[in-house]
């Protein structure tokens, strides 16, 4: 720390470092920029508050839009690129305005900062469907029944949105990061092979191979500068929860489920049937909730109903009756 307080072109000079700090944090190089942008902050009580203090008008903005210089159009941000007085004193009034008035401009929201003039390529899969597309760069993406993926691929980056569903990511390495966003958290990397899933605000990501850092997203959580790295093989809830180890949706077969195949331990008959049911085909339906509420472990064909009804009925001694509404699975009288 310094011993005494900067001022005048100093104090500029730290507030232009600042504003390049925060643009350089939402994007995918805040991931790999910790350390250094850590020893910038411990210069001096000056370089912390003027970090803090741009942090707290962007929380305040109420209207976020793109501004020249860190818009669609702006170079890679750098520190030696916010040396610029002139610019600096346009953005610092800008940023006072919205926080007084709640309009204006202001930096972009987070790290989707670099809008790619081509739309986003869309990616869905119909209801009983496991769909998995290859990407120009050389990954993967498997989207279970019923999801949604919005990819969008720069020069400088890799951006994956799940809107809805589940999707494993087998993302190449290829010298761009790749951002993915879901449940209102983005993960960053450079190569990895992960599950994300979302339903509205709530998600998780298990991360099966490389490595990758999970942040939430600016523009809807509470202001933080931490990156937390996602642990192997260890369900990471995302949203509310952010952070916490949970429970997989599959239990010990998670990782099997792009084969359609998921294994079980204790589960009950009913939560087995609507995970059956949510890919599409015939409904499985128990009507009897002491059927329902029986506990089975075992590894199922979600995508094949018929052989999970005919399993449970050999297992649990049930009758199958088939009906125009579904495979109905009831006990023996």
């Amino acid at each position: 720390m310094t011993t005494v307080p900067p001022t005048g072109p100093e104090i500029d000079l730290i507030e232009e470092e600042a504003i390049a700090w925060f643009v350089v944090r939402q994007d995918a190089e805040g991931f790999t920029r910790q350390e250094e942008f850590e020893g910038w902050i411990a210069r001096s009580a000056a370089h912390a508050a003027s970090y803090a203090r741009i942090e707290r008008l962007y929380r305040d903005a109420a209207i976020l839009q793109v501004s020249d210089r860190y818009g669609a159009d702006r170079h890679e941000p750098t520190i030696a690129a916010a040396q610029s007085r002139h610019r600096h004193g346009l953005l610092i009034a800008g940023l006072v305005a919205v926080a007084v008035a709640g309009l204006g401009l202001l930096l972009d929201a987070w790290s989707g900062s670099e809008q790619p003039s081509s739309p986003a390529q869309v990616l869905a899969s119909d209801n009983g469907a496991i769909r998995s597309i290859h990407l120009a760069d050389g990954s993967t993406i498997t989207l279970d029944a019923a999801s949604r993926v919005e990819v969008r691929l720069s020069g400088s980056q890799r951006r994956f949105a799940l809107v809805n569903g589940r999707a494993r990511l087998d993302l190449v390495k290829d010298g761009r990061p790749f951002i993915v966003t879901a449940a209102q958290e983005e993960i960053a990397g450079d190569t990895a092979l992960l599950d994300v899933e979302t339903s509205g605000k709530a998600g998780q990501a298990v991360l099966w191979r490389g490595a990758a850092q999970a942040r939430p997203l600016w523009h809807d959580a509470a202001l933080r500068s931490d990156a937390a790295p996602l642990r192997a093989s260890t369900a990471r809830a995302l949203g509310p929860h952010a952070g916490h180890q949970v429970s997989p949706r599959d239990a010990v077969g998670s990782r099997d489920w792009p084969s359609g195949w998921a294994e079980y331990r204790a589960l009950p008959l009913g939560t087995l049937a609507e995970v059956v049911n949510s890919y599409g085909h015939t409904p499985l339906r128990i009507d009897d909730p002491a059927v329902a509420s029986a506990l089975v472990s075992g590894r199922f064909r979600l995508t094949d109903p018929d052989a999970v009804a005919q399993r449970l009925a050999d297992v649990f001694n049930l009758v199958i009756m088939r009906r125009a509404d579904g495979i109905h699975l009831a006990a023996r009288k």
